[in-house]
Parts: structure tokens; sequence; C-alpha cells
């Protein structure tokens, strides 16, 4: 396998829930925290976007296993994610991004977008399911 092996069906099949599951996470923080205006939400919604998009190709999230076998969609999901989450926490260390990168946030952040990223994957699998 390369370092880059993205399968265009697997990004075309997951993407758009990740970045659902992603969103919703973040909108739901944002909101918890009482805090919630367009511009601090995209603010704070861009690192871990980013981080998805930069990390998720290059830890198999997109690989032609995720299109073969549940489990590895699910644990490949759950390793990207714990690389974009550091990314978009070095990011947010810095004067660009609300927030900042405290070491309890990352947790919070690898735990519930895990569990985010785990729902929208499971529910895209089972859609496309029973279309097919």
């Amino acid at each position: 396998m390369e370092l880059y092996d993205a399968d265009p069906r697997a990004v075309v099949r997951f993407l758009p829930g990740d970045l659902l599951a992603i969103s919703a996470f973040v909108l739901a923080g944002t909101l918890s925290h009482g805090s919630l205006t367009a511009q601090r939400y995209a603010g704070v919604l861009l690192p871990f976007v980013v981080g998805w998009i930069v990390v998720a190709p290059f830890a198999g999230g997109y690989d032609t296993r995720v299109l073969e076998s549940t489990r590895a969609a699910l644990l490949y999901a759950v390793a990207s994610w714990l690389g974009a989450d550091f990314l978009a926490q070095l990011m947010r260390g810095t004067p660009f991004f609300p927030g900042n990168a405290d070491p309890q946030f990352f947790l919070v952040a690898l735990a519930v977008g895990t569990v985010a990223l785990v729902v929208a994957r499971f529910a895209t699998l089972v859609v496309v399911d029973f279309r097919g």
C-alpha cells in the first residue's frame, strides 16, 4: 500500500457523513459553551475540518479497505480522528483560532468526535446497504 491510497468511492461514500459528524460535534460543543455566532462556529470548526482533510486520507480513512469491511471503516475513522484532533489542537494553540490547545479538550474532542464519526460511518453503511 502506498502512503496515500484513497479510493474515490470511499471518499464519495463516507466524506459527507464524516464532515456532518465533525460539524455536529463542533456545533454541540459551541452551543454547550453558550457562545454561538457564525464567526465563532467557523473559527472552531475550521481546525477540525482541516485536520480531518489532511490526516484522514493518509491514515487510511478513505482506503479501499473501508469499503470492504465495517470494522475497517470504523477503525480507520477512529485512527484518522486521533491524528485530525491532534492537528486541530495544534492549530487551536495559535492566535488564529478561538480556543486553545488544552490537553483536556483534546481528550474530550477525541472521545466525542470518535463517537460522532463511528455513528456517522455506521449510519452510512446501513443506509447504503439498504439502498443497494
